[in-house]
Parts: C-alpha cells; structure tokens; sequence
C-alpha cells in the first residue's frame, strides 16, 4: 500500500473511530461524600450505583463522574429502585452537571421505582455524572442502574463518513487501474 493510500486509511479509521465513539469516556470516578459506603457495580458505560446504608444516620452521596475536555452528548436510560423502609424521598437518584444536581428518580413510598430516558448536552470543562442520595444512610438504599448505548452518528458525520469511504474506493480503484 503506498504512503498516501495508508494515510486515507489511517484518517479514516480515526475518523470512524471518533463517529462512534462518541468521545472518550475512561476517566469516570467513583466517591462518596462524608466517608459513607455506597458502592458502584461495573464501569460506565453500564453501572449500578447503590447509596448509603451504614446505620450512621448521617446524611451521604455517592457519586460517579467524568470532566470532558470537549463537548458531547450523552444519551442514557436509568431505573431506580428504594429499598429504603421510609421511601425513595430518602433517597433521591439522578444525574450532576457542575455541581448541579437533578432529580430523575421519582419520591414514594417504600419499594418506589421510577425509570426512563435522557440525553444530555455537556460542555467542553464541564463535570457530569451521577448521583444517589442518603439522607439518613439508614433502613435500606437508592440504588440506580445505567445504560449508556453507543451514539448513533448525527447525519452530517455519517455523511461525511461516506464520503470518506467513496474518496478512499476511488482512490483504491485508481491505484489499482494504474
């Protein structure tokens, strides 16, 4: 393959790789605030995270977010469930943006559960993620579980994709016909 035809390729696959991943999504952490112990299960881009329930009566958040260096969106679907014996109002469970928090799970009683989807714009420094809630950290947890699928490409970039690949079997062909 000569220089010019593995550069096309290489540009290509860069950006096939840029369509589809959406941006990168490595550097989620997990925390609790107050030294409680909610706990995350799996790694973005599926997670469950469980709140508080230590028996401290103190109040806690367990979070799990990322900064993004560019800005994105990010599409999800979530379920929440309260184990907590006073309801999910003890509870509460969404998604953060600078420190900013909203509420996505939905206050009931005992065995409330809420669910749903959300795409979200985040900017370029900005911090995003999610949150569950203690306010007691007693008689059973908010637990929130995510699903974030793979972008689908917006239009544009799936044509601009296109024309990659048209521009690359031209050039493939030409070579070939030489």
């Amino acid at each position: 393959m000569n220089k010019t035809l593995r550069t096309l390729a290489l540009a290509l696959g860069g950006a096939v790789s840029a369509v589809w991943s959406g941006g990168a999504h490595a550097a989620y952490t997990f925390y609790n605030d107050d030294g409680a112990n909610g706990r995350l299960s799996g790694s973005y881009p599926v997670f469950t995270i469980t709140g508080s329930d230590d028996g401290s009566g103190n109040e806690d958040t367990a979070f799990y977010v990322q900064t993004y260096a560019t800005a994105t969106r990010i599409s999800f679907t979530w379920q929440y469930a309260s184990f907590d014996a006073g309801g999910s109002a003890y509870d509460p469970a969404g998604w953060i943006l600078d420190g900013a928090e909203t509420q996505l799970s939905v206050d009931g009683g005992p065995g409330s559960t809420s669910r749903g989807a959300l795409t979200v714009a985040i900017g370029a420094g900005q911090t995003f993620g999610w949150y569950v809630h203690s306010f007691d950290s007693t008689s059973g947890a908010g637990v929130l579980a995510v699903d974030v699928p793979p972008p689908v490409p917006e239009p544009r970039e799936a044509a601009m994709l296109l024309a990659a690949l048209a521009a690359w079997a031209v050039a493939a062909r030409r070579r070939r016909d030489a």
